[in-house]
């Protein structure tokens, strides 16, 4: 048996005894008048699949604002414009320098009291991503040999053109592994929403606990983010190689 045949059989076994251990079958129970119990897709089912739903919805939805936002910031720091340096460096050290909760609640209970905190949760998410983002992108820029901005003015290229044609594209390859575990970082992070009453599949399975007094909904609910970040892990693998596959 090979190493990777090995990794698979292992995956298999932990997920389950993780789930034989730890399944909260109380979800698919249905009473009938005479308490006869049986089994079938449930509100309760439905609802925490639904969560696992918002939860996904958040992760992808605050990525996209956090790569808008954050490649922006890195691109504008390299025209070297002090006052703009200066500001953005003071955005990235006061969203790097301040908790993901704290901000999540002054963007839920004091900037966007007028929108749903769903929407809020997505835009403190994307921005607190951003920061990161922006530190990624600048560092994949740097990466870069400056002889190559350098000869690509000189073949008569302006800025613009030649970071968009030339610098960026290198640069996003070398940065696409950072961003893959910015993503599941994201993920994870997104466990905090229940905090300003956003449901998402942690705050469903807390719900779920209450309901049952019964701990196997939290236990659970890890087995879910743990599969979930195999998956992203097992794509951001093949990724990698396809983008690398012509060094």
């Amino acid at each position: 048996m090979n190493q990777k045949n090995i990794r698979i059989f292992v995956f298999l076994i932990i997920i389950i005894l993780w789930a034989y251990f730890s399944f909260p079958i109380e979800i698919l129970q249905i009473k009938n008048s005479n308490g006869e119990i049986s089994y079938g897709y449930t509100a309760n089912a439905n609802a925490y699949l639904k969560s696992y739903g918002v939860t996904l919805l958040l992760t992808v939805c605050a990525l996209f604002i956090g790569i808008i936002v954050g490649f922006g910031l890195a691109i504008l720091r390299f025209f070297n414009i002090k006052t703009l340096n200066f500001i953005i460096d003071e955005y990235i050290d006061i969203i790097r320098g301040t908790p993901v909760i704290l901000q999540l609640m002054i963007f839920s209970f004091v900037i966007l009291t007028f929108i749903d905190n769903l929407y809020a949760a997505i835009f403190a998410l994307g921005l607190n991503s951003s920061a990161y983002i922006a530190e990624i992108v600048r560092s994949g820029i740097n990466s870069i040999d400056k002889g190559q901005m350098e000869a690509a003015r000189a073949m008569g290229l302006d800025y613009q053109t030649s970071m968009k044609e030339i610098i960026l594209p290198q640069a996003i390859k070398n940065i696409s592994p950072a961003l893959v575990n910015e993503f599941i970082s994201l993920f994870k992070e997104t466990s905090v929403v229940g905090f300003i009453s956003v449901i998402d599949i942690t705050m469903q399975s807390q719900s779920l606990q209450a309901i049952f007094y019964n701990p196997k909904p939290i236990i659970f609910t890890g087995l879910i983010y743990y599969i979930s970040v195999k998956i992203f892990s097992y794509f951001a693998k093949k990724l990698e190689t396809r983008i690398n596959q012509n060094d």
